[in-house]
This record gives structure tokens, sequence and C-alpha cells, in this order.
């Protein structure tokens, strides 16, 4: 919503709140701003028909095709935002993140207001942070209050020892495996490998994974470093970079060996989809995925394989280790340069959204793996999502990406060279020296 568009906004509530036009005009105009009717209508029950008026935000989501933001909004306004005197208009985010960041570098660099609440990626808080473009939560929100959420996704939106956002929903990676042909998950990556030879000639690979040069390259080559008890930053010092180190020589390595023995040729192009497709096609002993591909597979329609797998924790570097699934997720931060009143009122929807009520419509309603711990022993939420108790503990185990201002660019150049190394262009040694350098470059530039 640009700055016209909320000053459209301002006028047509003003005039329902005048009774300068009608609530049929008013629904009217208000789809023209692109609301639903279902946001229109809760945005009116939260202004009613006070002469003082609502203290209206935007909230810019990313896109969320379950329409669960529009109910949890509605709710809102019809509950806390009607006693508090605010409303809050959903907008419905684009399909693509990078198209999702164009909108916010375009509103926040001119110090615009038109978005009051953002839905920000797990890697973006640190970089939002550093240009000043959103406020620390930390006034509103204390350390003794966030105990009950889950740690890693609040790490991943802590920068310089000051929160920025507060974490909704979170992402975790997976190990799906045929229990129909095993009857546990391996351990250790090099226990995951051994079974992958042995059980291969009965599928037609041992295991498929995202390998292609995109940020899900990231994501798996986070997971199989940090198992080794690795990292690419150090947490407590950004700017010291760990990567290339005899741990990260071991996790390379070790991803280097998958391609083209118990993993096709053809890995280094996958994504999630491809992953998914030969899964569950029948032709993969083990996967590596995101939660959202147990619907998918246990769908007789679409999967060849329903009820003849489980998931669990992704392996561990050794039988020391322990795995460590890297996060993704959404996260709700406050536009810096609002006024205090409307960051306040910002925070109080934010606090909703954090709720036991709001958590607990997002995970029946969703399916989505929210932030609030006690989601996952919940009697309903188990009753319809068994699955949510094995997600608490590889949640609890979970890491961040690195956590860095300029994490575009340092997730380019993770990508670059752990690809030319799958792709044996280059050795792991060769691939970790070279990231090195150049994140050196990034991050410590003379």
């Amino acid at each position: 919503m640009d700055t016209e568009q909320r000053q459209f906004l301002d006028d047509i509530l003003s005039g329902m709140r005048s009774g300068r036009i009608t609530r049929r005009t008013f629904l009217e105009r208000a789809t023209l701003l692109g609301l639903t009717s279902t946001s229109a209508l809760s945005l009116l029950e939260a202004c009613g028909g006070s002469a003082s008026g609502a203290n209206t935000l935007v909230w810019q989501s990313e896109n969320d095709t379950s329409n669960t933001y529009g109910k949890l909004t509605e709710a809102f306004n019809t509950t806390v935002g009607k006693k508090n005197n605010i409303a809050v208009v959903w907008r419905q985010g684009p399909n693509s993140t990078d198209d999702l960041l164009t909108r916010y570098t375009t509103t926040l660099r001119a110090r615009g207001t038109s978005i009051d609440i953002l839905s920000l990626d797990v890697v973006y808080p640190a970089q939002f942070a550093a240009n000043a473009w959103i406020q620390p939560l930390d006034k509103f929100w204390t350390p003794e209050e966030r105990k009950n959420y889950l740690q890693s996704p609040l790490q991943a939106c802590t920068y310089q020892g000051k929160l920025w956002a507060a974490p909704f929903r979170t992402d975790i990676g997976l190990l799906y495996y045929r229990s129909d042909l095993l009857s546990h998950p391996p351990k250790t990556w090099e226990e995951l490998s051994n079974v992958a030879r042995t059980l291969q000639p009965q599928t037609k690979y041992g295991f498929v994974w995202q390998g292609a040069q995109y940020e899900g390259l990231v994501c798996n080559f986070a997971e199989v470093l940090h198992s080794y008890g690795g990292a690419v930053l150090d947490t407590k010092d950004p700017t010291n970079i760990k990567v290339n180190d005899a741990r990260g020589r071991a996790a390379l390595s070790t991803m280097v060996n998958w391609v083209g023995t118990i993993s096709p040729d053809a890995v280094i192009t996958y994504q999630e989809q491809q992953s998914l497709d030969v899964f569950k096609s029948g032709d993969a002993l083990f996967m590596r995925n995101w939660p959202f591909a147990i619907a998918i597979s246990n769908d007789a329609k679409q999967s060849r394989i329903p009820r003849q797998f489980e998931i669990g924790a992704l392996p561990a570097g050794d039988k020391e280790g322990t795995g460590h699934s890297t996060i993704g997720g959404w996260n709700l931060a406050i536009n810096a340069f609002l006024p205090e009143e409307r960051a306040r009122a910002a925070w109080e929807f934010i606090k909703y959204m954090l709720s036991p009520e709001a958590q607990k419509i997002a995970a029946l309603k969703a399916t989505f793996t929210v932030t609030l711990a006690s989601i996952y022993g919940d009697a309903d939420v188990l009753k319809q999502h068994p699955e949510f108790a094995r997600f608490k503990p590889i949640l609890e185990q979970s890491q961040p990406r690195p956590v860095s201002p300029k994490y575009t660019a340092v997730s380019n150049a993770i990508q670059k060279h752990i690809f030319r190394a799958l792709k044996h262009q280059v050795t792991p040694v060769e691939a970790l020296a070279n990231l090195e350098t150049e994140l050196n470059n990034i991050i410590n530039p003379r």
C-alpha cells in the first residue's frame, strides 16, 4: 500500500465515521485497494462508529494462500483491536519473496510509513536493523516473556544484542525415510550413506536433497556443517569467519561424496519440488525437505508412497554429535519511521499474533510451525496434526543460517563456492578457502 493508497483508505474511513458515505460505498471503495470483503468488514467492525476514529495500521505479509492471515486479522480487529481502538488492514504478499523485498526497500529508503507492520523472511532482520529500517522490540517484549517461545527463531531475529523482529512461524529441514524399507532413521550421515548403498537397489536413488545453486543450497550446507559442529560465521562475533576449518571440510566432503553415488548426478539441479517429485514417486530411500512435503507425500492422488514413510531429525556428523535443522520462517517487525503511538499500536497486533489463541489458529488452519512452544503439546493440535509431536525436539535443536547485515552477499558467496565443489570443478579444500576469502571481502572490507 503506497502513500496515496494509504491516504485513500484514511479518507474512506473518515467518510464512514462522519456519515458522508454509506457502508456499501465504503466496502466498494475498500475493494479498490485490494482488500478482501472479509478484511474490509473486519476493519469496519474495528473502527465502529467512533467519532475519534481508530488507529488504522497496514500489515504487509508474505504470500498466504490459506487466508489464515485474513482470519487472524479479522479476529484481532473484532476483539483486541476494537477494545483498543486499533484497526489492522492485511495486505497479501506477492508470490516472490524478492518482489516483497523490493517493495520494502522502496518504501523504507524513502522513510515511508505506508506500511506499519512488516513480515520479514528469517534471513532479513539483521539487514533491516543495520539499515535502521525497523525498531528494536526489547522495550515491548521482555526476555522473561520470550522464554515461552522457540529460541532458535529468536536468535535469528537478534542483532548486536537487540531483538528486531518477533518470530511468528518457523520452518525446519526434515529427514524423510521409507518406513516400509527400514524401521528407524539413521543417526549419522555415515549411517545414512551405508544404509542407502545397501537398500538403493530397492528404490532408484539413496538420498535426494537440494543441490542447485540457490538459497536452498545454503540451507542444506548449513545443516550438514552444523551437524559436524561447524559454522559459517561465529555466532558471538559475525565478523569472524569459521567455515574453512576441519569441520567445514568434513561437511563439504560428505556432500560432494553423495553426488553420483547415493544421490543422482542431477541432484545439483534439484530444488524442493524436484526432490519431492523423486521421493513421492517411490524412487528414493531418503529425502531432505521441509514439512510441506508431508501432506503431498501422503496424498494417494499425488504420491505412490502414502503412509509408507516417516519423518525424523537430520543426522549428526558423528556418533557423539547432534543433527541440526536450518530454520526458515517469517517474523513480524515494526517500521522504524512510525510515530510512537502507531508503533505501540503495531506492537498490540504483534502481541496478539504471538498469543496462544492466534498461534493455535495458525497451527490448526494452515499447519504453520509456529513459535510458541506449548502449541506442540496442545491436544487439539496433536489430534489434527500428530506430526507436531515430532517437530518439537527437532525445532529445539534447529539453528539459523548465518546472521549478517550483509546476508544477501554472504548467501550468494556460499551458493557459488559450494556449488562449484558439488560440480567437481574444485576440491572441497579449494572451495572453502575461496569462500573464506570472499566472505572476508564482504564482511571485513579494507
